[in-house]
């Protein structure tokens, strides 16, 4: 019964002329009997394949058309006849009888091949693969042969093809998977291993869903059964997915999809490529866009784009209040709006000329808004907008509204008119003070020479003898009036000091010659409080280069300080040294001391450590900023150290002169 409707699906196929050519290794498979093969005959022209059918004796029983046609012999030429004398040389049909016989005789299978060359009736030759079936009768005895054969050249071709195929495959830069119907991969190449973190022995046999991330894989089950019918939207196309690598972290991966049928099976493949990198890039680009977005609507600046013939295209929300336009009305007075046909100025109108010429312009000038009736100063940048390709895309206008910054300027003209004026009153006024100093340094000096010098007169004894009592008192006399000197003088240097007006000698000096000639001058106050002078001057230290009045000066006053603040029957050293290109000066004490807090302000001008030390050693608090204004000219440094109640020392550096034949120390000094 089942050979009977064999037979009739094949009559109805024969009925209907069907031209379909089929695959010989897709028709005859496991046991068949001579019957079933004779009924299948016209079955046989069908199939696309070398078909013989042969009786125990090698005698050929039928042959199929696709033979007819590749051997060039027809039916009646053949049947009834050897298929050896026909098809095969005489010199292989021997050993052709030894393969066909070995083949037939194996116990263990129904079907084995051989290779065989088959020749035509036009002497030309075929190498083909015959795959022997044998015929059985229905008590199970051998009734005959079937012959399928396949061009091995072709067969060679295209296993030589899917060889080079798979190895291209093997060595894509890309991911390529297969997979058979069922899910399960059969294909893994180097760039899926690397991409997935599975080498080839891993993945093969395994389903696809390793690969997918879990919250896929469900909606995968389907899948499969979509596109092995054919019918999948997916399937030939390029689309994005979520790929999961054996560490169970997850990427971004770009995948197409084909399938194909072979033996009735249905196999998928997947060509794969990370996008990772390009992901990053877009949500860079998007998060770049987002903030020149940002920065376009919300710069302080008007902003806006015009088109390669001068039409507005885009602006922000503060160019649309620069100039005025409705915003109710924005959309229709600006976009579209043509620079080069409306706007009246003819400078700006030849700037935005300039950058659709290619070349950055500027426009800086009172504007007449056609949007509005407003007169706007503005500043206006204009820069072209050129692809990547060189073409002129148009153009980006920053406009800056400076009618603030211009009313500012105004206010700030005036005032500096005003204040140009207060200055030279000031300059009037500083005049004055100069000459009122000049004149008061006269006035008070002029009756303090006479006091002074016959002081000096009384004291020496010039004039008379004096008692002890008088002698003491025209010293505190001399004292008083050199103190009032000194006092007079610095009062002039803070206003000279102040006017930049200072003329410094500057000659070359031997530091501590005129170190000497300050402990000389301070002596008598030295000797009057009982202090005690330790030096340590050296004589071979190179000269410096100053002024000699200022310097001894400063060393006189520092020392004045040291005699001043330090308890009777005191130490003070002095000493100096050389260090590296400047000479190193201390003037140190055991004297009251200074406090941290206060020691930070002693060089300030007016500074007195406190009241107290005013009311009981008197001073004006000019002595030490003298000082140091002196010491900075001569491109020195002054400083202090000091802890109350232990004394204090202060520091003085000076550099040396650069040496020279001519450098000789002052005369005065020498003597």
């Amino acid at each position: 019964m089942e050979s009977h409707n064999k037979n009739q699906d094949l009559s109805e196929l024969t009925e209907q002329n069907c031209s379909l050519e089929i695959d010989p290794d897709l028709v005859f498979t496991g046991n068949l009997s001579s019957e079933e093969v004779r009924s299948a005959k016209p079955f046989l022209d069908l199939v696309n394949g070398f078909i013989l059918l042969i009786d125990n004796e090698h005698n050929i029983v039928s042959i199929n058309k696709k033979a007819s046609s590749l051997s060039g012999y027809a039916a009646q030429d053949v049947e009834n006849k050897s298929w050896l004398d026909i098809f095969v040389p005489a010199n292989l049909q021997d050993k052709l009888k030894a393969d066909f016989s070995s083949v037939s005789c194996d116990e263990t299978s129904s079907q084995d091949s051989f290779e065989c060359l088959v020749q035509c009736r036009d002497g030309t030759e075929l190498n083909m693969d015959l795959k022997v079936t044998i015929l059985q009768d229905g008590d199970g005895s051998t009734s005959g042969f079937l012959l399928i054969g396949s061009d091995i050249v072709q067969k060679k071709k295209v296993i030589r093809e899917n060889t080079k195929l798979l190895s291209f495959l093997g060595a894509a830069t890309y991911a390529v998977i297969f997979s058979d119907s069922s899910g399960h991969i059969t294909f893994w190449n180097k760039a899926a291993a690397e991409l997935f973190g599975y080498e080839e022995e891993e993945a093969l046999g395994q389903p696809l869903t390793i690969i997918m991330p879990k919250r896929y894989r469900k909606a995968h089950e389907g899948w499969d059964q979509i596109i092995s019918i054919g019918k999948s939207p997916v399937v030939g196309r390029i689309f994005e997915v979520t790929g999961l690598r054996k560490d169970g972290s997850e990427f971004p991966v770009e995948i197409s999809i084909n399938t194909t049928h072979v033996k009735g099976e249905v196999f998928h493949g997947a060509f794969l490529n990370d996008i990772s990198k390009r992901k990053m890039k877009e949500r860079l680009m998007t998060i770049s866009k987002n903030k020149y977005r940002m920065m376009f609507e919300k710069s302080p600046l008007g902003i806006f784009h015009f088109d390669e013939n001068g039409v507005i295209t885009q602006c922000n929300e503060n160019f649309v209040k620069i100039v005025g336009a409705p915003e109710e009305n924005v959309i229709s007075s600006i976009m579209g709006f043509n620079m080069l046909r409306s706007f009246r100025d003819r400078s700006i109108k030849k700037a935005i000329r300039q950058v659709l010429a290619g070349i950055p312009a500027r426009y800086e000038d009172n504007f007449h808004s056609p949007f509005s009736s407003k007169v706007i100063p503005i500043k206006a940048e204009f820069s072209p907008v050129i692809s990547e390709e060189g073409k002129l895309m148009g153009g980006v206008c920053v406009v800056e509204d400076f009618t603030e910054r211009k009313a500012a300027e105004e206010a700030l003209n005036t005032y500096a008119d005003e204040l140009s004026k207060a200055n030279e009153e000031l300059k009037s006024l500083d005049r004055m003070k100069d000459e009122f100093l000049s004149n008061l340094r006269h006035e008070l000096t002029t009756p303090l020479i006479p006091i002074k010098g016959y002081s000096e007169l009384m004291f020496d004894g010039a004039l008379g003898d004096l008692n002890e009592r008088q002698h003491d008192a025209m010293e505190k006399i001399m004292l008083s009036s050199e103190r009032l000197k000194r006092l007079i003088d610095s009062l002039l240097y803070v206003s000279i000091t102040e006017g930049g007006n200072v003329d410094y000698t500057f000659i070359p000096l031997r530091l501590t010659e005129v170190l000497e000639s300050a402990i000389n001058d301070r002596s008598p106050e030295i000797t009057s409080k009982g202090h005690t002078i330790e030096k340590d001057l050296p004589c071979d230290l190179p000269l410096i280069e100053g002024d000699l009045d200022y310097l001894r000066n400063v060393f006189v006053n520092l020392i004045d300080n040291s005699v001043k603040f330090t308890p009777d029957k005191g130490i003070i050293k002095i000493s100096a040294s050389n260090e590296d290109d400047h000479a190193h000066l201390q003037i140190a004490d055991n004297g009251i001391g200074i406090g941290d807090t206060e020691i930070l302000n002693i060089f300030n001008r007016f500074y007195q450590v406190d009241g107290s030390s005013t009311r009981k050693y008197g001073g004006n608090g000019l002595g030490l900023y003298i000082c140091k204004k002196i010491i900075e000219a001569h491109k020195g440094e002054i400083w202090a150290e000091s802890r109350q109640g232990e004394g204090t020392t202060i520091h003085v550096t000076l550099p040396f002169k650069q040496k020279s034949m001519e450098d000789q120390p002052s005369p005065e000094m020498q003597e």
